[in-house]
């Protein structure tokens, strides 16, 4: 009973988190301490380039740094032979890149700030807890502990009771002092369920405490990830300052050059002014002005003729897609013409027959259904022959027509002439014209219905005969003649058929007919289609020529412009000296001793030692920038807008302001 309670006292040290994680302690320690090692910066700076390193250096103050003016002079070498608008619209885009690093700065600043603030809230929280839950623990520690004492005090009375009493005396006590123990045993199982129950909350803290301890470092790891894209960030954002610095220091001075030049032009146009005549001066104005109008006239032209270039452009490609639109309509067609031409090849093959009928001649009675079925027989030749070259027409006016509209649509894609349309539709005008005739002539004539008349009331008369004989003859005679009669009826059924197929062929031709003088008028609207579209595109090309023409033209005048220019530079060779000889600006004309013999030796051997002169244009560009500082960086804090000179200050004022 005595050991439990201290392993139970040793059972309940917590340990509070409220020490810091380690990279905080790594960042307080390197605030507190001091700046950082050198080694450890050295370390960090050999994967920069040279031109950041030295950057760097010259910004910490390290050892062996160059000056920013030697910085300056590196990013000028860099971007020396870039013209104006170039270096403009790389200091435009480096605005932008820094304000959108700025901007990114501001919000990892900002979110960074929330979770220091979320870090230090539940820290407060856990610590709160833990004392709430130490100061339940120490309670119920005292009261264990006093109700320990008070259980071996009763004990030990007890005992010493029960040695000198009387056995009944001892046994009233001893019974007493048992309900008194097993009062105080209950309240002991209570409070020691109750001190499980705190254990348990206690378990229960801790694995909240480690839940919180890996959330603290999982936020740490975020922290110094975003402090690394934070220094990143800087970086670059300090790239891109010491890059806008250098860029405008090279646009102020080549700003101040043409300034330079433009003065010395001026000034060698006042002294050629001044010693020419005026009616050089006069001539030399008209003539410039004159080469002016037309350089304008020319640009001008040029700029027509590349829209009129794009104009034909897009009508070409219009042209093309209406050309694979129709190369698809042809193919629909070719297959419809295919198929046609095989339904032609089926219709030829079939020929009309007339039905040849036999008939016995015992009888006396059947005579007149001999003269009857002879009728019949001429009949049916007649029409079978007229079937015959009505459906040979048809045929032959349904290819014409196919070879008419398959002549179209070469046309219509450029592969085929007008003639060949013409001589194929007046042939099918004549070849239809011919059919119209002998269909209305054999329709509508008095011959053709004369005949009809005649085949039909012999038919009557071949039925009504046929009715007697079947009723006469009942036995031989229906057996024999039974099967002549079928045959009879079958032929008059298929005659019957194929007479209403003829009549539909025979309203479809008309419609046909209706379809050529459509396809007619079709025709004409293309014809009138492709002249205009040959014409235009003869314009077109025409025009082309023109422009290309006028554009060797004026290729040719500019060219003749240049070499006039430049025979009016060699007329002049003092203006072509001034304009390149090196002019020093008015801020760096104290540089050394040497320029003004420097200046003398370039002017007078300029075409031999152009390289030399180079080198010196160089050196004096060189030592005009070294003089020339930049301006100071101030790196503001995100949370109290406060400036700082350097990024150390601003990183230990950081630590210190949010922590």
């Amino acid at each position: 009973m005595a050991s439990t309670p201290d392993n139970e006292d040793d059972s309940l040290v917590v340990i509070l988190g409220t020490s810091p994680g380690g990279s905080m302690v790594e960042k307080t320690n390197g605030t507190t301490n001091g700046d950082l090692e050198r080694s450890q910066i050295e370390d960090a700076m050999r994967s920069l380039s040279n031109e950041a390193n030295m950057a760097f250096k010259a910004q910490f103050n390290l050892g062996d740094s160059p000056s920013p003016a030697s910085m300056m002079v590196a990013s000028t070498i860099i971007t020396e032979d870039r013209s104006t608008e170039e270096l403009q619209k790389r200091f435009g885009d480096l605005l932008d890149e820094n304000f959108v690093l700025k901007e990114t700065l501001k919000q990892n600043n900002d979110s960074m700030k929330e979770q220091f603030i979320l870090i230090a809230s539940c820290q407060e929280d856990m610590l709160k807890t833990h004392r709430l839950h130490k100061e339940k623990f120490d309670e119920t520690r005292e009261l264990v502990e006093r109700l320990r004492q008070e259980n071996k005090q009763l004990k030990l009375d007890i005992s010493r009771l029960a040695e000198g009493e009387q056995n009944s005396i001892g046994q009233k006590k001893l019974s007493g002092f048992e309900l008194v123990t097993s009062v105080e045993e209950d309240t002991i199982e209570k409070l020691s369920a109750q001190l499980e129950l705190v254990e348990k909350q206690r378990r229960q803290l801790i694995v909240d405490n480690e839940k919180l301890s890996w959330q603290k470092e999982s936020l740490e790891h975020i922290v110094d990830s975003m402090n690394k894209e934070r220094d990143d960030a800087k970086k670059k954002l300090h790239k891109v300052e010491l890059q806008l610095s250098t860029m405008e220091n090279d646009h102020a001075q080549e700003v101040s050059k043409l300034h330079c030049i433009i003065s010395d032009l001026q000034n060698k146009i006042k002294t050629q002014s001044m010693n020419a005549s005026p009616e050089d001066i006069s001539k030399r104005d008209a003539y410039i002005q004159k080469l002016e109008g037309k350089m304008s006239l020319l640009q001008n032209e040029l700029k027509k003729a590349q829209i009129k270039i794009l104009d034909l452009e897009n009508i070409k490609l219009e042209f093309s897609q209406h050309k694979s639109s129709v190369s698809e309509t042809v193919k629909m067609y070719k297959d419809q013409i295919q198929e046609l031409k095989d339904r032609i090849k089926d219709v030829q093959t079939t020929v009309f027959q007339p039905v040849r009928v036999s008939v016995s001649e015992g009888s006396s009675d059947s005579a007149a259904f001999l003269n009857n079925v002879k009728l019949y027989d001429r009949t049916l030749k007649h029409l079978a022959d007229y079937l015959n070259s009505l459906s040979n027409g048809l045929s032959d006016s349904l290819a014409h027509i196919l070879g008419v509209v398959s002549s179209i649509q070469d046309v219509k894609m450029d592969r085929g002439s007008l003639d060949q349309v013409k001589t194929g539709l007046a042939e099918l005008k004549t070849l239809i014209a011919t059919q119209h005739t002998n269909v209305v002539s054999n329709v509508y004539g008095s011959c053709y219905t004369g005949q009809i008349k005649g085949t039909l009331s012999t038919f009557e008369g071949i039925f009504k005969d046929h009715n007697e004989l079947l009723k006469k003859s009942v036995t031989n005679n229906d057996t024999v003649q039974a099967p002549c009669v079928q045959q009879l009826t079958a032929a008059l059924v298929a005659r019957g058929q194929q007479v209403t197929a003829l009549q539909d062929e025979l309203a479809a031709v008309k419609t046909r007919v209706d379809d050529t003088d459509l396809l007619r008028a079709q025709v004409d609207l293309y014809r009138s289609d492709f002249e205009a579209e040959r014409e235009s595109r003869a314009k077109m090309a025409s025009e082309k020529e023109n422009l290309l023409s006028d554009l060797r033209v004026a290729q040719k005048k500019i060219q003749d412009l240049t070499t006039q220019l430049e025979e009016l530079r060699v007329l002049s060779p003092s203006l072509h000296k001034s304009i390149t000889s090196p002019r020093p600006r008015s801020a760096v004309k104290p540089t050394t001793t040497t320029s003004p013999t420097t200046r003398t030796t370039t002017t007078n051997s300029v075409a031999a030692n152009t390289v030399r002169k180079k080198k010196k244009i160089d050196k004096s560009v060189v030592e005009a920038t070294r003089e020339t500082t930049p301006p100071p960086v101030r790196y503001t804090c995100p949370a109290c807008d406060e400036s700082f000179k350097t990024y150390m200050m601003l990183e230990k004022h950081v630590d210190e302001c949010v922590l």
